[in-house]
């Protein structure tokens, strides 16, 4: 099945036009043999016309044809004009047939067409006269060899001018659909500039037939985006709102009488000590994040370095070195916070557990692939396979690799790629291995 609009277009018309031109070279044939044939049939009506004055009757009551009045071309023997007088139970033949006779067919009522003497196609015409009351039956045919090849030159030269024409008709035909059909490569190639992020929109100068679905597809994108900077927007801004009741709850555990209660009040403390790090955790993606670029265009190597940075400065208490290996030309078709998020946590856990030293590698292949170790102490086979369970976040009860690998994994299911949580061959700390497919 052809899937191309535009292979589609140019199959179908070249199928029409085909058709049409094979039609039109039988039609004009038929008709120019009509044409042909009508002139012999006139040309046989004259010359039947003539025999038929040459005809007389003698006293014994026997058939005379009179040569002298016949055209000279029924006496040359095989000329190709041929004529047979049927007249009481006898034939009278013309000198040119020789000693041979016309067979005609049994049906033969008005014209046919027979093969003649040295096997030369004849066309035939039957005429029945009465003369001087008698009934005749005179048949007359004439040579067609000259006339049938020269309407096989003629279908030949017009098959060939058909063909000629037929081909520049086609190639004016598929310029004109390919010309009527750019309008749709622009549009495919704005998705693909929209797909990297060099454009927000895409340009709405096309074909009336499908305005209105780019006016849709962009309306669409405005919600999107205004949906997705609002949802942000909304949780930075609940983090910051509960940082100050977060504070007064915190301070409770300063009040003599809360102090009374040494349980309640270490469990109020550590519960509050966990939402201020789950809130300091978000405010930091999206510090991280930054400003969102439209699009799904991710540059690594611009986006990884300033990361780094961030994360260095944030932990530069543990005097953490994060070395990274990203190819510099390396662009990604994915939405910036999310891959922002992706390797933002996946970084912030190794920071949290490495001892002092970070790596990152991203590979230089189709998709993202690339590889965060640490050299902390790493995580149990069996911890890993409940990290990457579907549902399970370890952290919201304990800071480290669960919620921000819960994260990460969802990330990672939300482009079809893999997350493979492992050991570190070169630190002997986590390791954690993510591969998103190419779009």
């Amino acid at each position: 099945m052809i899937h191309s609009l535009q292979g589609r277009l140019g199959i179908g018309l070249i199928f029409t036009l085909v058709v049409s031109f094979v039609l039109q070279w039988w039609l004009v044939s038929a008709s120019v043999r009509t044409v042909a044939e009508g002139y012999v049939e006139s040309r046989l009506d004259h010359d039947a016309d003539t025999l038929l004055t040459a005809i007389s009757f003698q006293e014994t009551g026997e058939l005379f044809i009179e040569q002298a009045r016949v055209d000279g071309i029924y006496q040359k023997p095989f000329s190709g004009h041929y004529y047979q007088v049927f007249f009481a139970d006898k034939i009278y033949r013309s000198r040119s047939l020789w000693d041979q006779e016309l067979h005609l067919p049994s049906d033969f009522l008005e014209t046919a067409h027979i093969d003649g003497p040295q096997g030369h196609p004849l066309f035939i015409e039957r005429y029945q006269f009465k003369k001087k009351g008698h009934d005749l039956t005179v048949v007359l045919a004439e040579d067609q060899t000259s006339l049938q090849a020269g309407l096989r030159r003629f279908q030949w030269r017009y098959a060939f001018v058909s063909c000629v024409v037929l081909a520049l008709i086609i190639g004016f035909q598929i310029w004109v659909v390919r010309r009527s059909l750019k309008p749709l490569e622009t549009v495919r190639y704005d998705i693909k500039q929209l797909e990297q992020g060099d454009k927000s929109q895409l340009s709405e100068d096309v074909p009336l037939e499908i305005k209105p679905l780019v006016s849709e597809f962009n309306r669409l994108l405005d919600v999107m985006q205004q949906r997705l900077s609002r949802s942000r927007t909304a949780l930075g801004n609940l983090a910051h709102a509960l940082k100050t009741p977060l504070t007064v709850l915190s301070r409770l555990g300063d009040d003599e009488n809360i102090k009374q209660h040494p349980e309640l009040n270490n469990k109020l403390l550590s519960q509050t000590d966990i939402i201020r790090r789950l809130m300091d955790q978000q405010l930091k993606k999206a510090r991280l994040a930054g400003a969102s670029a439209p699009g799904l265009h991710f540059r690594v190597y611009d986006e990884i370095a300033p990361l780094v940075k961030t994360l260095e400065q944030l932990y530069r208490d543990k005097g953490l070195s994060i070395d990274f290996d990203v190819p510099k030309k390396k662009i990604f078709a994915g939405d910036r916070e999310d891959l922002l998020e992706l390797f933002g946590n996946l970084l912030d856990n190794a920071c949290k557990w490495a001892k002092s030293k970070i790596t990152l590698r991203v590979e230089d292949s189709e998709g993202l692939v690339f590889y965060v170790e640490d050299d902390g102490p790493g995580c149990s086979p069996e911890k890993r396979q409940q990290l990457i369970q579907r549902g399970v976040r370890v952290d919201e009860s304990t800071l480290g690799h669960g919620l921000g690998l819960a994260i990460v994994k969802d990330i990672v299911d939300q482009y079809g790629g893999k997350l493979i949580l492992g050991q570190s061959e070169v630190l002997a700390g986590f390791r954690v291995e993510v591969s998103l497919p190419g779009r």
